[in-house]
């Protein structure tokens, strides 16, 4: 990962392992006393050139890390009693997601779950999108999205789905204590099993004269109304 939002945020987090970290010199000397007792080296512009591409933002600083991604939900903290949980149904776009993260994060939602296939791995442009709010929420990629729900619904959630079609209002879900909210890829929403699962079918109004919203500006309507401040 890179930039220096990023790379501090990793830094603070205690279940980050960190391998090694490269800085601009400059870089290095503005933030040495953040850096302290990790595995630096001192790198040209041109590293980043190469390690990355050019024309990205990275601020003189990238950070070699194992991934914080769960395999399991068993391994997320469900002692709340009032919880909100996002499962993101083949969102492909790694800036939508960290996008998406950062919202979560923003209004108080920790957990993510993402499908195994057809969703990327932990990158850097996820942890970029994200700002730092990746290592604020907790993320599991699971194998069968169906049967992640109905391990859920036996924790006491219930499932409220993102779709054009849906009926159901937003501002009653709040009433609920547990909540899953799910948000489909653009362009084909949900999966035909998944909307079968929902319990609720929700859908934002908004004006007739756009078709719709992109699914991190939507995710962030609906976090703000269901937020647990």
């Amino acid at each position: 990962m890179y930039g220096k939002h990023a790379v501090l945020a990793a830094i603070d987090n205690k279940n980050r392992n960190i391998e090694k970290i490269y800085c601009l010199e400059k870089t290095f000397l503005e933030l040495k006393n953040k850096l302290s007792n990790l595995h630096i080296e001192i790198v040209s512009s041109d590293f980043f050139d190469k390690k990355i591409g050019t024309g990205q933002t990275h601020q003189g600083i990238l950070a070699l890390v194992h991934s914080v991604f769960l395999n399991n939900i068993n391994e997320m903290d469900f002692t709340s009693n009032i919880d909100r949980l996002v499962i993101l149904d083949q969102i492909t776009d790694p800036q939508n997601i960290g996008a998406i993260i950062r919202s979560a994060a923003a209004f108080g939602i920790t957990k993510l779950i993402l499908p195994a296939d057809n969703t990327p791995e932990e990158n850097a442009a996820i942890a970029k999108a994200a700002s730092g709010s990746l290592e604020l929420v907790q993320i599991a990629k699971v194998t069968n999205i169906k049967t992640t729900i109905e391990t859920l619904k036996r924790k006491d959630f219930w499932i409220a789905g993102l779709d054009l079609k849906g009926k159901d209002d937003l501002s009653n879900l709040s009433e609920f204590n547990k909540i899953v909210i799910i948000i489909g890829s653009e362009g084909k929403g949900m999966r035909r099993l998944t909307t079968e699962s929902c319990d609720f079918l929700i859908k934002i109004p908004i004006s007739n004269k756009v078709e719709s919203l992109n699914a991190s500006n939507a995710a962030s309507i609906i976090f703000h109304a269901l937020s647990i401040l």
